[in-house]
């Protein structure tokens, strides 16, 4: 299956090697690019193919990515978007993941990386590395630590889909690992959204870091 891509960016020089490295993808199409925010969310509107995946970076003139970020979840939620950044802090991480961010990007991430954020976001709707995780956690644990959060109301069998998901399996895979039907897990997980008002799959693992319902050490094994 083909992978339609777009990139926004201000930075000429660097969206257009971002294109090259696309075109060079088995099975992925660039189908525009934009330069800023607002030029992004005319593009997805008036384009006739939707892109599948959204490459965001966050500083842009005009309209900067987490605005063109919210904007872009109301308007095309099915949209999935990858922040691109220089900045691995804690703070960016978090806000663009709940503002409905499917994963995070270094801007120096050697090609491989770029390539299987890509395709694992496409087919799991989130995608974060390890070290991305714990940045994650870091600045999770200075928020919680000034605020109480509230118990959660997850089910035992819900925590335990929460868990898998966060080891980035798909529904396919956790309904066999658990066996459940496929429908049963994405009723779970379409509960799990709503119990957690989690935007979306990036959202459920944000709120697992939260309310330490996985262990990052978990992850690596």
């Amino acid at each position: 299956m083909n992978i339609n891509i777009a990139i926004a960016d201000d930075q000429k020089l660097f969206r257009k090697g971002m294109a090259a490295l696309i075109g060079s993808f088995e099975n992925m199409s660039l189908v525009f690019e934009a330069g800023n925010g607002l030029e992004l969310l005319e593009l997805c509107d008036s384009c006739e193919e939707k892109p599948d995946i959204v490459l965001l970076d966050l500083s842009m003139p005009e309209m900067n990515g987490l605005d063109a970020l919210k904007i872009l979840k109301e308007k095309h939620p099915s949209i999935r978007v990858v922040i691109l950044s220089s900045h691995e802090v804690e703070s960016f991480i978090l806000a663009t993941i709940q503002a409905g961010a499917n994963g995070y990007l270094a801007k120096n991430a050697e090609p491989e990386e770029v390539e299987l954020t890509i395709r694992e976001v496409f087919k799991n709707d989130f995608y974060f590395t390890l070290p991305m995780l714990e940045i994650m956690r870091k600045g999770l644990v200075k928020k919680t630590n000034q605020i109480k959060l509230e118990e959660d109301n997850l089910t035992p069998r819900e925590k335990e889909v929460l868990q898998l998901i966060c080891k980035q399996l798909n529904s396919n895979e956790i309904a066999e690992k658990l066996f459940l039907s496929n429908r049963t897990v994405e009723g779970h997980r379409n509960n799990l959204l709503l119990k957690t008002g989690s935007r979306n799959t990036a959202g459920l693992v944000l709120y697992a870091l939260k309310h330490k319902i996985f262990d990052l050490d978990t992850l690596s094994k």
